[in-house]
């Protein structure tokens, strides 16, 4: 006869039923809800205080925050797409080239990875001023007569937000083009069609996995961007990240701070979700002209 009680057989065999790939994935549900659900929601208590919506109120009732919201989606569409276009003939360079050509290109690609982000944010800030090398190099060669403003202005915090997401997005579209199958565009060609239309028929479509990818990442972190701003920017330039600091550090209204930082959160959340449903749309699009 078993000696074993019926609670602690029942828990026995209760625990016997859960997967063991669950007990694997409990430390990292515990890390996410801990150190990531947890200050989310204290965050949103703050910004609701007794349950009041005053300060999200105050925020799309004020001009000046929808202002600022509004430079802060236009400030991440630009750089969005200046950075995809840059990076797609660079990824393309990469999926194509010799073994000795990929290493130099990559190498080029990930030295930013090495070096601070306050520190490449100040390099721009020496080379865009007015006696700085590029406006040396502009006057140099005659393009311009007299030195261009380009630092505490949207261009100066559009090249530096450039700068570092280059990597985050040449990245997934090389990982996407090197699975490519360079021999279509062969075959197209023998079909008689030129560069550019095999290009645009056989390669581009291939290879917009990756262009959606590069375009969710970088949007989404041109969302958050605070240091290069607000070293590159002027005070017509501030995006929601600065203006969340403000509230912070030199306000200290925590409440509306957080209701800001809410804002960003849902701004970006459903940035992601359009994105996400647009390449979700291309995919299908794309599967069923396959099957046609």
């Amino acid at each position: 006869m078993s000696t074993v009680p019926a609670s602690a057989s029942g828990q026995t065999s209760f625990l016997a039923r859960i997967p063991g790939g669950i007990w694997l994935l409990l430390p990292a549900v515990l890390f996410l809800g801990i150190f990531f659900l947890w200050p989310l929601l204290r965050l949103l208590s703050a910004s609701l205080p007794g349950g009041d919506f005053q300060y999200y109120e105050q925020i799309f009732d004020s001009p000046v925050f929808l202002r600022v919201i509004a430079a802060t989606f236009k400030m991440a569409l630009i750089v969005m797409l200046v950075t995809v276009l840059i990076a797609y003939p660079y990824a393309y360079a990469m999926a194509n080239a010799g073994r000795r050509t990929l290493l130099l290109l990559t190498i080029a690609l990930l030295i930013p990875f090495w070096v601070s982000l306050l520190l490449r944010s100040f390099s721009w800030v020496v080379l865009l001023q007015n006696s700085g090398l590029v406006n040396d190099l502009l006057l140099g060669l005659g393009i311009t007569e007299k030195p261009l403003r380009l630092i505490r202005t949207p261009t100066g915090v559009a090249i530096g937000m450039v700068h570092v997401l280059l990597p985050y997005a040449v990245l997934p579209l090389y990982t996407i083009m090197k699975k490519i199958d360079i021999r279509l565009m062969e075959a197209s060609a023998i079909c008689g069609a030129s560069y550019l239309r095999s290009f645009l028929r056989v390669y581009l479509p291939l290879s917009l996995p990756g262009v959606a990818a590069a375009a969710i990442l970088t949007f989404t972190l041109s969302l958050g961007f605070y240091i290069t701003p607000a070293l590159l920017g002027g005070a017509r330039d501030m995006m929601i990240p600065q203006m969340i600091a403000g509230q912070f550090l030199e306000q200290l209204n925590f409440g509306l701070g957080a209701a800001l930082a809410v804002v960003l959160l849902a701004i970006t959340a459903i940035a992601f979700g359009l994105f996400g449903a647009a390449r979700l749309y291309i995919s299908r699009r794309a599967s069923a002209q396959e099957k046609a």
